[in-house]
């Protein structure tokens, strides 16, 4: 089941389950505080378990909406705020509460902004630890601290780091560089959603490079999988921003063009084959194309719009050869 969430719906569903085992770790904490007679910081901790509770709550009704950062942020702010309140009369145990900030902030908040505010918590706790324990423990506390928040920002950079390249390595054909076939239909479907709600055009152009096994058999898989990646920028940078290159198959690339007519896409079509045709490639003298474009029908969807372009790029195909077979 968690195989098929995305990173967007499983996030949330952590957050849950680190605040509601939050609650019960800080419920220890305060028997602790009361067998030590610490009555006060008792009270005052107690506010942070139905704050917990109430959080866990809210960002698992929430879960597929983008709401999550309304509790987040305020609830690090807060547990942040009740330590450095309490820092000056019990410094050695708000010392240890602040230690655990790092990793939680990370783990809720966006990283520039769960690092700003450790750096304020930081300097903010030095200052008073320095106004009541000294200069020697305001020091030894703040390059402590400094430690754990360097070795939580490498460890949730390189999360960071991770997820985008798990990502990049699920929507990209790695030889192209394009988009693949899975993530084709899954824009695919979103811009005809959103069409049937905006009612604007969405239009698709198919590309095929012709004579491709003869290509790879003349100069081999190493020089076309160095030749690929050259069409598809050179592909990008004659589309509008928004417009979208996929590899759907060896030969075959297609672009999906949002709010765009049939006869702009036509257009477009002539434009980039001729373009493309027509630039030096190496080792090719010159790269043959065919080319398609077609406009989405109301109702249709993604799989029954790849096969008409596919049926229309076959028949541009069928045409070519025959109009070369009657020039010769």
């Amino acid at each position: 089941m968690l195989n098929n969430l995305t990173r967007e719906e499983l996030l949330p569903r952590l957050q849950t389950i680190v605040y509601l085992l939050a609650a019960p770790a800080i419920a220890v904490l305060m028997y602790d505080q009361y067998r030590q007679g610490l009555y006060s910081l008792v009270l005052s901790n107690a506010i942070a378990i139905p704050v917990l509770i109430f959080s866990s709550l809210y960002i698992f009704i929430n879960r597929n909406h983008d709401s999550s950062a309304w509790i987040n942020y305020p609830l690090t702010i807060t547990l942040a705020g009740l330590a450095l309140y309490q820092l000056a009369e019990y410094p050695e145990l708000m010392t240890h509460c602040l230690f655990a900030l790092p990793m939680f902030s990370y783990f809720a908040l966006p990283l520039a902004a769960a690092t700003l505010i450790n750096l304020l918590v930081a300097v903010i706790m030095v200052i008073l630890l320095w106004m009541d324990e000294g200069f020697a423990r305001a020091l030894r506390t703040g390059v402590n601290y400094s430690l754990l928040l360097g070795s939580a920002w490498c460890f949730a950079y390189l999360m960071m780091l991770k997820i985008a390249s798990l990502k990049r390595l699920a929507l990209t054909d790695q030889v192209s560089g394009a988009y693949n076939r899975r993530h084709f239909f899954n824009t695919l479907e979103r811009e005809i959603a959103r069409s049937e709600h905006s009612r604007q055009s969405v239009s698709l152009i198919g590309l095929s490079i012709d004579d491709y096994r003869q290509l790879i058999d003349i100069h081999g898989n190493r020089v076309m999988s160095q030749f690929l990646p050259y069409f598809t920028q050179n592909t990008q940078q004659m589309i509008r921003a928004g417009d979208e290159v996929f590899r759907l198959g060896d030969d075959l690339f297609a672009l999906i063009l949002p709010h765009c007519a049939e006869d702009g896409a036509l257009v477009l079509m002539e434009r980039i084959k001729r373009s493309l045709q027509q630039k030096p490639w190496q080792p090719f003298a010159e790269i043959s194309l065919s080319a398609a474009s077609m406009g989405l029908t109301p109702g249709e969807d993604a799989k029954d719009a790849e096969k008409r372009l596919l049926a229309k790029l076959r028949k541009q195909k069928r045409a070519s050869l025959q109009l070369a077979a009657f020039s010769d």
